[in-house]
């Protein structure tokens, strides 16, 4: 289940462009697997075939299919004021 934070929300509906997760490498070693948070860019992936598509809140969102079945929120933050 995927949500957005209000500014997100409003981010989107600003920008008027579909959003796309992009799934971080996993990271394998010796006895564990981890994994970062996917990433969120705007506009649609090179390829659609391994997205599911889907409209939250009006907001077309593109995620891979291997995205796990776990409640995520979309949030924005500043790096360096940007």
């Amino acid at each position: 289940m995927l949500t957005f934070t209000e500014k997100a929300r409003a981010l989107a509906q600003e920008k008027k462009r579909p959003i796309y997760l992009e799934m971080s490498p996993t990271i394998k070693e010796c006895c564990f697997a981890i994994r970062e948070s996917p990433s969120i860019h705007f506009g649609a992936p090179k390829n659609r075939d391994l997205c599911n598509v889907t409209l939250i809140d009006g907001i077309t969102v593109y995620t891979p299919k291997e995205l796990p079945e776990i409640p995520l929120t979309v949030s924005v933050r500043k790096l360096f004021g940007i």
